[in-house]
């Protein structure tokens, strides 16, 4: 019997006991199975956690020491001892991810971490009693850990704070945007004493860390809102058993959202979202992210040398080998992946997806309780996704009558997984269910009035509209008969007349006719004018996606 498997195969009358005893969970007859706990187990213990990756950037002088400060959400049961992980690699996002080849080139070198306790207490975070560490450049990884006194009460929010420095000239990594409106941090100056000054002041983020106009900006190291380093996981002990998942994925886990949309515990995008619903019945599952941007299965725990993807999971084999006395911290498997293994050959797409889970048992155990998922559509359109009408749907992307529907076909009936969540009807249309939502499906009434002076040369960064925008959506508007332009909601000001005043991330001098019509987008554009191709849903079709996947799915997390 494989680890992750010992701690659920137990009698029926013991968990029926426990469960009983759990005042979160109450008897259903479609509740979930019982739960044994293990509170000596490490388990992943942080929403937000991000892998390092893609992109280097550069220690400018005055810069190069720096801080970021980050806020986490903890899981459904109290916690205490934290064990932090941080690495000295970054993985590629794009092109031939998840391969871990963004390496700065020299060492990561830590100064020091504080645990960041919700009551306002600070306590260090220590490798091997150290406070300082360094992690090696392209391979290193180092673990650092702190007791609280008290458990952290279950579902907190809690921070960590990393200083670290390097060379001027030298090149680091990060993986974190900071989320501005969650008081998340990034500072840097030319000195330990300077950053810890920062620090103890709350400063605003050093400008150079945090402009303002690449804020909620994805692009490159000159273009981007700027990566912070940080923790890679974050494991604790006290877990009550319920089921965690190691995820599997891509971008259509990891990059649906950048920032200024995050929950109130950190959470983007359709899954981060939906495992941390603390359902009633199936409660909340506190996820394992091995994936990022534009990982292929076929590329996930393979190769060697520059290719290499598996550092990442020698962490996580560390965890469960010296720290964990051989139990995974994880006990079933959630198989996001696939997407970018697209190939007109349906047989050819559905095995790089299930050669990367005869991978994952080879390593784990035959054993390893494997849960698939479906596939999601990409769509082209004339309109940038305001109409259906005018999306298309190719052969390939067909999830009614093309390639797409032959690969979900094989995803359902392979035997590899112990059992297939069919998410596809959650994110396609009951109109056209080979298509997903477009913006016409989300009205939002009309923008109030016009914005800015109506001159079309001056700026404006405020417009009115109907309140309850959700902050870090994107509405489009008909700016003139035909016309129709976007922005980004940064911050709401309630005007008490059910209307507020936005600001958005986007400043343009577009001349705005009076009432224009106004929706919330719901695809990103992912290419080129024209004809776009549209993968990655939008805050409004994510929350629209969340609610229609029901948490009763949770049930095939247990073996």
């Amino acid at each position: 019997m494989t680890p992750f498997r010992r701690s659920l195969a137990i009698p029926l009358k013991k968990t029926v006991v426990q469960r009983l005893r759990n005042p979160r969970f109450k008897a259903s007859p479609g509740g979930h199975l019982p739960w044994m706990s293990d509170p000596n187990r490490y388990m992943p213990a942080a929403t937000r956690v991000q892998w390092m990756g893609g992109f280097t950037q550069t220690y400018a002088a005055g810069l190069n020491y720096q801080a970021s400060e980050l806020y986490f959400g903890s899981p459904d049961y109290p916690t205490n001892n934290f064990l932090i992980p941080f690495v000295g690699f970054g993985l590629t996002q794009g092109g031939n991810a998840p391969q871990e080849t963004v390496n700065p080139n020299a060492d990561m070198l830590i100064d020091e971490v504080f645990f960041l306790h919700p009551n306002g207490t600070e306590y260090p975070v220590l490798f091997g009693g150290n406070a300082a560490a360094a992690a090696t450049a392209a391979t290193g990884i180092v673990f650092g850990q702190v007791t609280l006194p008290a458990d952290l009460p279950r579902r907190s929010i809690f921070g960590v704070r990393t200083v670290w420095h390097g060379t001027v000239g030298n090149t680091y990594i990060g993986g974190y945007r900071i989320q501005r409106h969650r008081d998340e941090k990034y500072w840097a100056a030319g000195d330990l004493a300077s950053v810890r000054a920062l620090a103890a002041a709350d400063a605003p983020s050093t400008p150079d860390r945090d402009p303002d106009n690449f804020y909620n900006t994805v692009g490159n190291a000159s273009n981007s809102q700027p990566l912070a380093y940080g923790p890679v996981q974050v494991f604790a002990k006290g877990w009550d058993g319920r089921p965690v998942p190691c995820v599997v994925n891509d971008s259509l886990l990891e990059r649906q959202e950048i920032a200024a949309s995050a929950d109130a515990r950190g959470n983007m995008g359709v899954w981060r979202r939906w495992f941390d619903e603390p359902d009633p019945i199936w409660g909340e599952t506190m996820p394992l992210i091995m994936g990022v941007p534009g990982a292929k299965s076929q590329l996930e725990l393979a190769g060697s040398g520059s290719t290499i993807a598996t550092l990442r999971w020698s962490l996580i084999d560390t965890v469960k080998n010296t720290y964990n006395g051989g139990l995974a911290p994880w006990t079933f498997v959630f198989d996001q992946s696939g997407r970018n293994d697209n190939n007109a050959t349906a047989s050819t797409w559905a095995n790089f997806k299930f050669a990367l889970i005869d991978r994952i048992k080879t390593r784990y155990g035959a054993g390893t309780h494997v849960v698939g998922l479906t596939l999601w559509p990409t769509m082209t359109s004339t309109d940038g996704g305001r109409t259906l009408a005018a999306y298309s749907v190719a052969t390939l992307w067909n999830g009614i009558s093309g390639t797409l529907k032959t690969v979900n076909d094989l995803i359902k009936a392979s035997t590899r997984y112990a059992k297939v969540m069919d998410v596809f009807p959650a994110f396609t249309t009951d109109a056209d269910p080979s298509k997903a939502p477009a913006s016409e499906m989300f009205p939002l009434g009309n923008v109030i009035g016009h914005p800015g002076n109506q001159d079309g040369v001056t700026t404006w960064d405020t417009i009115k509209m109907p309140s309850g925008i959700p902050r870090g959506a994107q509405v489009t508007f008909e700016y003139q008969p035909g016309l129709w332009s976007s922005r980004t909601i940064l911050n709401e000001v309630a005007n008490g007349d059910g209307t507020s005043d936005y600001k958005v991330q986007e400043v343009f001098a577009t001349n705005v006719q009076d009432n224009a019509t106004l929706y919330g987008r719901a695809m990103n554009l992912d290419s080129g004018s024209g004809t776009t191709t549209h993968v990655h849903p939008l805050l409004h079709t994510i929350l629209r996606t969340v609610s229609r996947i029901p948490q009763s799915e949770k049930a095939k997390f247990y073996p």
